[in-house]
């Protein structure tokens, strides 16, 4: 008896799907928005992490608005002020202390993404989840 084989089913594309990366971004957003005001501290570091995600998806979403792709050189990488330094490049302008406000969402993301001595986010708190919900404005409109 032979089997046929299936027919391959592409898989999409989404290093320039825009549509998609905002959609992830907003799910993942909203963990971290219910983390961050859950009133429990041990929420604060995976909420922190979250956040990080969720920015990153903001900010690659606005650059494939502008034309950018999600792939090895072009828009790649996990840095945050990396990636809205791209997108000023594109004219995008960012309120002032607006990549300090995600450098501290780097901080979090290199010192949560694995077990080890978290000495950049000892005073890692509730006011991130504030942090995050402002740097979050300032980002969806350019990514929607």
């Amino acid at each position: 008896m032979s089997v046929t084989p299936k027919p391959h089913t592409a898989v999409s594309d989404f290093s320039a799907d825009a549509p998609t990366w905002l959609q992830w971004a907003e799910q993942t957003y909203a963990g971290a928005h219910i983390l961050f005001n859950d009133g429990n501290p041990f929420l604060w570091f995976p909420a922190a992490f979250l956040g990080h995600q969720a920015l990153e998806m903001f900010l690659k979403a606005a650059l494939i608005k502008q034309g950018r792709r999600v792939i090895k050189g072009d828009v790649w990488g996990h840095n945050l002020v990396d990636l809205a330094s791209e997108l000023g490049k594109t004219g995008a302008v960012f309120p002032f202390g607006f990549l300090a406000d995600l450098q501290r969402f780097n901080d979090c993301f290199d010192e949560l993404r694995y077990p080890h001595p978290a000495i950049k986010v000892q005073e890692l708190g509730a006011i991130e989840g504030e942090l995050l919900d402002a740097l979050v404005q300032i980002l969806r409109p350019l990514a929607e």
